[in-house]
């Protein structure tokens, strides 16, 4: 990629010299000396700025080598010093508990017929001494991909006996690990043990009429991890900026929902913690779930 990028920046740094240099005679009554003069100097300048593009992109080359060379895998112990909310989660996952208990099921779109959701496999792992909530796929489609794991959070079972709570949420804040399961294999054959992509959609699903929610996909992810055989992410998302985003008072079901794309290799992922933050920043705890 930085390779990439040096060569764009020097063709277009080329370009530009040479805009400039055939821009400088205002004049429309230049003397031909004069012009084979500016031709001259801007050959020159042409050839200085791509030996110095030369020099750049073989810089950049090998920097881009010895960052990779460099490049060492994280052990899974490392993990727990990622998470950026756990200390002050609105919710916190417990051994003892099953997914259901916290509202958490798959969309099951049309009972998975004629979609692209997976079925998933969800339960609640240790890992690395953080009790988390993992998400299983299960499904390939006919391109050998793993289909889209569509979960969400059934937000009146999170905010039971304080559904008051929510329409005062205007930030959502998740920590979430991918893990490899299964070799991922390049283009050149080479396999590693590497989630790989982790890129998917954060979603609200707001109303009082369970048959008709809203659906708020407020903020779209795009992380990878081609190193080592884990990688931890903090997911984002402000339904407080839209109105019609933001969760209602009912004890009626209403979702927050998390996708992530399908991808050739198997990555299964993990729910760490779920912080809910009203507009001054202040955390809106889930009594239940702490």
């Amino acid at each position: 990629m930085k390779k990439i990028l040096a060569c764009t920046l020097a063709l277009t740094m080329t370009a530009a010299m040479l805009t400039s240099c055939g821009n400088s005679d205002d004049s429309s009554s230049s003397k031909a000396a004069e012009t084979t003069k500016e031709t001259t100097t801007t050959t020159t300048e042409a050839t200085t700025t791509t030996a110095a593009t030369e020099e750049s992109v073989a810089e950049s080359t090998a920097e881009s080598t010895g960052d990779s060379a460099a490049a060492e895998a994280k052990d899974i112990s490392e993990m727990p010093a990622t998470l950026k909310n756990y200390e002050e989660a609105s919710v916190k996952f417990s051994a003892d508990k099953t997914a259901e208990d916290y509202g958490f099921a798959p969309m099951a779109e049309n009972d998975f017929e004629d979609t692209d959701e997976s079925h998933v496999e969800l339960a609640i792992e240790e890992v690395a001494g953080v009790p988390m909530m993992k998400v299983t796929i299960l499904d390939k489609d006919e391109y050998d991909t793993y289909k889209i794991p569509k979960v969400r959070f059934d937000m009146s079972k999170l905010f039971e006996g304080q559904t008051e709570d929510l329409p005062k949420i205007f930030t959502v804040k998740m920590d979430v690990v991918s893990k490899a399961i299964g070799n991922f294999t390049a283009d050149d054959g080479t396999e590693s043990l590497v989630p790989g992509n982790f890129m998917g959609a954060f979603v609200t699903q707001p109303g009082k009429d369970p048959d008709s929610l809203g659906w708020n996909q407020l903020y779209e992810f795009g992380e990878a991890e081609w190193t080592s055989e884990w990688g931890s992410y903090e997911l984002v998302m402000r339904p407080g900026i839209k109105p019609d985003a933001v969760f209602v008072d009912t004890d009626t079901p209403q979702y927050l929902t998390i996708m992530r794309w399908g991808i050739p290799n198997d990555a299964c992922f993990y729910i760490a913690d779920i912080r809910f933050e009203d507009e001054d920043g202040n955390v809106i705890a889930c009594k239940n779930f702490q």
